[in-house]
């Protein structure tokens, strides 16, 4: 008994170049496209809490607060943050000044804890925490 014929195929060399060819192609514009992505976002800060604290003795301010500043980009970078005061207040970080500028970079995720004392102007006897803005420093 015979068996029954069966269809065979042969890969010919010009149908194996071809889907080489197409594979090829295929991965050169994956990579492309790879390559030419982003590499992520830069540095971003937010102020991810202002909490009121007890100020340290000598301090001279009737409130402080501690505001924690994180960096949510995917890259690191040093960090420039403002103090705005509410109406009424003056608000300084601990140095004195109304401005900081870390001295080294902030990874990724990372937060950093920055005290700041408020007081309140003549003619008002309200403490508010003040606003703070903060941004990457590009060198």
């Amino acid at each position: 008994m015979q068996e029954p014929s069966a269809i065979r195929t042969r890969l010919d060399p010009t149908n194996v170049l071809t889907m080489l060819l197409g594979a090829a192609l295929v991965l050169g514009a994956v990579l492309t496209v790879v390559s030419l992505k982003p590499g992520g976002s830069a540095a971003a800060f937010a102020v991810t809490g202002v909490d009121a604290n007890k100020c340290p003795a000598g301090e001279g301010a009737p409130a402080c607060f501690q505001v924690l500043v994180q960096n949510t980009g995917s890259r690191a970078a040093r960090v420039h943050c403002q103090l705005v005061p509410a109406d009424g207040t003056t608000a300084l970080f601990f140095s004195g000044d109304a401005a900081y500028t870390s001295a080294a970079a902030i990874e990724p995720q990372q937060t950093l804890p920055l005290s700041v004392k408020v007081d309140a102007t003549k003619g008002h006897d309200t403490v508010v925490s003040p606003s703070i803005g903060c941004s990457p420093v590009t060198d």
